[in-house]
């Protein structure tokens, strides 16, 4: 119930964070083209997002056993395209942005039409009755905004001293929050993968949907999360030591793989345990820990970080007109992630009603104080990515005016199309035929 609870307050945050954030980009005339679709994509990224937390929360509601209509087909069907339209998403925005690798207008097509032809095909895979295909390449999303996210970061923060400005640190950082973003709860994981524990390496990802193959390809893509995240760390350390420190990346990324760690303890007893009771406990207790961090991070952190790079590097044209909205949105998050937390706490520490909802009064009112001035902050003291750094990183593309409509155009029919493809999956029973195939129960 409580990952459940977690994916529907994920899924509010993600919708209000990428419409009310779309209101404000439309309004920034002042964006270079590859801001400008970088930010109506991370908008539609979270919207998609948000639509498939919440099938997800439903499907994990749903008593299966009297489920007579089945519907959860419908749910799962529309889950698994969303979460394409979603890595095609982060694939396209880690080529543009925070340094755009496709550099001319030529590359920009190019570049977009294979990602669009790989969307179309993994669709066209589930509707031909093959979902989780090894064809769709499983653990791609994570492979290509590691690569180039990571490849960018090193290049920008072991950069030449005589190069070295305050805009090519930001980019630095820019590329560690998209990696935290994608990436952060798998960090989560990481002593399970290097000391070889069963709960890294023998659960299953997709159900009687997925074979052992695919399983063992995300899998590595997952591993290589890890690696990487290990490799910014180094990097971290080394670059304090030196007297380079960007000491509030370093303390976060420290703290992801101390909570690991820590998580290392607890997931790792369900395997060493063999009495029935006590196995029972600890699977409650690995249950509740993994809620508490990854899920935690999978669906409230990440709108968060997203808020975060909107407000600090200049995506959001603050003025007086629109203020009031940019607020609003930032109020919302801190509000609705206030009460998720301790909804949590309350799952965890039995609270009474009343000492409740008086805790929650001052938990949002003092998280309503830290807006004001962390808004404000963030708004007066925006991080730029172009001064002082060699103009051949950011080459000129000229674009029509109409292109982030039809961005955004194609983004919404992508999801009526999602939801009639989902409904004719469900309706002709195809995902449950394909179920008993396989050998479900």
């Amino acid at each position: 119930m409580a990952e459940s609870n977690l994916l529907f307050i994920g899924a509010i945050l993600s919708i209000a964070l990428g419409s009310l954030s779309l209101h404000l980009i439309r309004k920034n005339e002042n964006l270079e083209w590859n801001e400008r679709l970088a930010a109506h994509i991370l908008c539609w990224m979270f919207v998609v997002k948000g639509i498939q937390n919440a099938a997800v929360g439903y499907i994990n509601e749903l008593p299966m056993e009297n489920d007579t209509e089945n519907i959860w087909q419908f749910l799962y069907a529309m889950s698994m395209l969303l979460d394409h339209a979603f890595s095609f998403s982060i694939m396209a925005l880690c080529l543009i942005y925070p340094v755009p690798l496709l550099r001319t207008a030529r590359q920009l097509k190019i570049g977009f039409v294979v990602l669009m032809t790989i969307l179309v095909f993994r669709v066209v895979l589930v509707l031909v009755g093959h979902p989780s295909s090894l064809l769709e390449f499983p653990g791609l999303l994570y492979i290509v905004s590691g690569i180039v996210w990571g490849t960018v970061y090193i290049k920008f923060r072991l950069i030449e001293p005589e190069l070295r400005t305050e805009s090519t640190q930001n980019i630095a950082t820019v590329c560690s929050l998209f990696l935290i973003l994608v990436m952060g709860h798998i960090w989560f994981w990481w002593p399970g993968m290097i000391l070889q524990a069963e709960y890294f390496y023998f659960f299953d990802l997709g159900g009687v949907f997925t074979s052992i193959t695919w399983d063992y390809m995300w899998q590595m893509a997952l591993s290589l999360c890890i690696a990487i995240g290990l490799c910014i760390l180094a990097i971290e350390v080394y670059q304090s030591v030196q007297g380079n420190p960007n000491s509030s990346m370093m303390y976060i990324l420290i703290s992801y793989f101390i909570i690991g760690a820590i998580g290392y303890v607890i997931l790792s007893n369900v395997e060493s345990v063999h009495h029935a009771v006590v196995v029972e406990e600890t699977t409650k207790l690995a249950a509740l820990w993994s809620t508490l961090t990854s899920q935690m991070h999978f669906t409230i952190v990440r709108p968060l970080i997203a808020m975060y790079i909107l407000l600090k590097f200049g995506l959001f044209d603050i003025t007086e007109e629109n203020k009031s909205t940019a607020k609003l949105m930032a109020v919302i998050l801190i509000v609705v992630a206030t009460s998720a937390i301790l909804e949590l706490i309350q799952s965890i520490i039995p609270i009474n009603e009343m000492v409740s909802a008086a805790l929650l009064g001052i938990i949002i009112a003092f998280g309503i104080g830290w807006e004001e001035r962390s808004f404000d902050k963030l708004v007066n003291n925006r991080a730029n990515l172009r001064i002082d750094v060699e103009p051949k990183w950011f080459p000129k593309i000229k674009q029509s005016d109409k292109i982030t409509s039809k961005i955004d155009l194609a983004y919404a029919v992508f999801i009526v199309i999602v939801t009639l493809i989902s409904y004719l999956i469900w309706k002709t029973n195809m995902l449950l035929q394909i179920y008993w195939e396989k050998g479900g129960g």
